[in-house]
């Protein structure tokens, strides 16, 4: 009996500690970290001079924080407190830089710089930034997380400019790969994304706003959530603009696409009829999210913080809100 004792209980440990494994391995795949490139663009003055911005409708950086973060990584450049590479990671000069930059306005505007002048008459035009990061995505909060590995300050200079076409030109200034030299917490483990806050980190207020793209694997566990959450009235979605729904009814009717057609009846007429149809988790393959920065004046480090996220669909038209806000 003792030994069937034994045996019964190794049995039950076993089962115990499978049980464990099993439970902390689902918790663990509620969430996945993504190494993505995205563009943002953070809007130049052309922008603001010709009124082409609603502040109530778009969001952005203005201009005074646009151009002091542009200052910031331009002193810490000029000072030589980090390195710059090209996008291939071989380190590059100030002076290849500059040159980079006289040559691109004597040659699309006839623009005539000295090489002092260069830094000074780019801090209003650096209004784009690529970004090279890893994205955690939680699937059971819906919340993103971001962890900036690399990016890129770009100038962006127009040649015409209209509400109806934009003219741009993009010079990509240097790369920066601050992430090489900030250590992040519990880093070994990739328990963390958050990078340890530094209390003189230069804090950009506005949101900035920028489309991202929803790709395997993440597409499909990530929308059936927000479509499940939606559905249950969870507190975390609201209207788009953050207001909250005054009646269930209200998020059903987001989830169906209606389109009125011309349609001809049995004695020739034609018709106006409205058709419905369902909107799936798999129509959402984009994303528009807000975030608010800070960077860090040392190491030129950004940190994002993402504030909402509103999924899209895309239609002949274009990107469509679906009509949710999840913060």
């Amino acid at each position: 009996m003792n030994m069937k004792n034994k045996i019964i209980n190794i049995i039950v440990s076993l089962v115990f500690l499978l049980s464990l494994n099993t439970n902390s391995f689902a918790q663990n795949e509620t969430y996945s970290i993504e190494y993505e490139y995205h563009k943002v663009g953070v809007f130049n003055p052309e922008w603001e001079i010709y009124n082409s911005l609603n502040p109530k409708k778009f969001e952005h950086i203005t201009g005074y924080y646009r151009e002091e973060m542009a200052k910031t990584i331009l002193k810490a450049v000029q000072q030589k407190k980090v390195k710059i590479y090209d996008i291939r990671k071989r380190e590059i000069s100030i002076d290849s830089v500059i040159k980079s930059v006289i040559e691109f306005e004597q040659k699309n505007f006839s623009h005539n710089l000295s090489k002092d002048s260069v830094f000074k008459f780019l801090v209003p035009y650096i209004s784009a930034y690529q970004f090279e990061e890893f994205v955690n995505y939680n699937y059971k909060t819906l919340s993103l997380e971001k962890r900036i590995k690399a990016y890129c300050p770009t100038m962006v200079r127009y040649k015409s400019f209209n509400e109806a076409k934009a003219d741009s030109l993009h010079l990509p200034l240097f790369w920066l790969f601050p992430d090489d030299i900030v250590p992040t917490p519990n880093s070994s483990n990739n328990q963390s994304n958050k990078h340890i806050v530094n209390t003189g980190d230069f804090n950009i207020p506005d949101t900035v706003i920028s489309l991202q793209e929803l790709k395997y694997p993440v597409q499909n566990p990530y929308t059936l959530s927000m479509f499940d959450k939606a559905k249950k009235r969870d507190a975390s979605i609201l209207r788009y603009d953050g207001s909250k729904f005054k009646a269930p009814k209200e998020i059903d009717d987001l989830f169906i696409i209606k389109n009125t057609i011309i349609i001809e009846n049995d004695e020739g007429v034609e018709e106006k009829k409205v058709v419905s149809s369902d909107i799936l988790p798999e129509d959402i393959k984009h994303i528009r999210i807000g975030e608010t920065w800070s960077i860090d004046p040392n190491t030129l480090l950004i940190k994002k913080q993402v504030k909402y996220i509103i999924p899209l669909i895309e239609s002949d038209k274009g990107f469509q809100q679906l009509g949710i806000r999840i913060q």
